[in-house]
Protein backbone atom coordinates (compact mmCIF):
# COMPACT_ATOMS: atom_id res chain seq x y z
CA UNK A 1 0.00 0.00 0.00
CA UNK A 2 1.34 3.41 -1.00
CA UNK A 3 0.54 6.27 1.12
CA UNK A 4 1.20 9.54 -1.52
CA UNK A 5 0.47 12.95 0.49
CA UNK A 6 1.01 16.22 -1.74
CA UNK A 7 3.81 14.27 -3.69
CA UNK A 8 5.42 12.84 -1.23
CA UNK A 9 5.09 8.81 -0.61
CA UNK A 10 5.25 7.89 2.91
CA UNK A 11 6.73 4.66 4.62
CA UNK A 12 4.82 3.08 7.33
CA UNK A 13 6.20 3.90 10.57
CA UNK A 14 8.42 0.68 12.25
CA UNK A 15 9.95 1.97 16.34
CA UNK A 16 12.85 -0.19 15.94
CA UNK A 17 13.27 -1.78 19.69
CA UNK A 18 17.09 -0.71 21.40
CA UNK A 19 19.60 -3.59 20.42
CA UNK A 20 20.85 -4.85 23.92
CA UNK A 21 23.63 -7.10 24.75
CA UNK A 22 21.97 -9.89 24.70
CA UNK A 23 20.30 -9.69 21.65
CA UNK A 24 22.97 -8.76 19.97
CA UNK A 25 25.28 -11.86 21.18
CA UNK A 26 22.36 -13.84 20.22
CA UNK A 27 22.37 -12.51 16.41
CA UNK A 28 26.11 -12.88 16.12
CA UNK A 29 25.41 -16.50 17.46
CA UNK A 30 22.77 -16.95 14.77
CA UNK A 31 24.83 -15.59 12.19
CA UNK A 32 27.78 -17.30 13.06
CA UNK A 33 25.65 -20.41 13.25
CA UNK A 34 24.46 -19.99 9.56
CA UNK A 35 28.35 -19.46 8.39
CA UNK A 36 29.42 -22.46 9.92
CA UNK A 37 26.31 -25.05 8.37
CA UNK A 38 26.70 -23.47 5.27
CA UNK A 39 22.85 -24.23 4.48
CA UNK A 40 22.34 -21.98 1.77
CA UNK A 41 18.97 -23.25 0.76
CA UNK A 42 17.80 -21.94 4.73
CA UNK A 43 19.26 -18.67 4.78
CA UNK A 44 16.46 -16.45 3.83
CA UNK A 45 14.53 -18.02 6.86
CA UNK A 46 17.71 -17.70 9.14
CA UNK A 47 18.50 -14.39 8.10
CA UNK A 48 14.51 -13.48 9.30
CA UNK A 49 15.45 -14.67 12.77
CA UNK A 50 18.45 -12.43 13.28
CA UNK A 51 16.00 -9.93 11.90
CA UNK A 52 14.01 -11.01 14.37
CA UNK A 53 16.22 -10.85 17.52
CA UNK A 54 17.39 -7.29 16.89
CA UNK A 55 13.99 -5.42 15.53
CA UNK A 56 10.91 -7.52 15.82
CA UNK A 57 9.24 -4.76 14.75
CA UNK A 58 10.54 -4.89 11.46
CA UNK A 59 10.80 -8.44 11.40
CA UNK A 60 7.18 -8.45 11.48
CA UNK A 61 6.94 -5.85 8.86
CA UNK A 62 8.90 -7.02 6.56
CA UNK A 63 6.76 -10.73 6.72
CA UNK A 64 3.54 -8.87 5.64
CA UNK A 65 5.33 -6.22 3.72
CA UNK A 66 9.37 -6.95 2.45
CA UNK A 67 9.34 -3.68 0.21
CA UNK A 68 7.98 -1.25 3.65
CA UNK A 69 10.42 -2.68 5.50
CA UNK A 70 13.14 -2.07 2.74
CA UNK A 71 11.90 1.53 1.88
CA UNK A 72 12.11 2.13 6.03
CA UNK A 73 15.42 1.06 6.50
CA UNK A 74 16.54 2.64 2.79
CA UNK A 75 15.01 6.20 3.02
CA UNK A 76 17.17 7.19 -0.17
CA UNK A 77 16.14 4.72 -2.64
CA UNK A 78 12.60 6.51 -2.55
CA UNK A 79 13.17 9.07 -5.03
Amino acid sequence: MKVIIGGIEYVPKVDLTEITDERLHEALRQLVYMQHLNETHKLRAQAWDVLNTLAPDLAELSGRNPKAAYDRMHPENLE
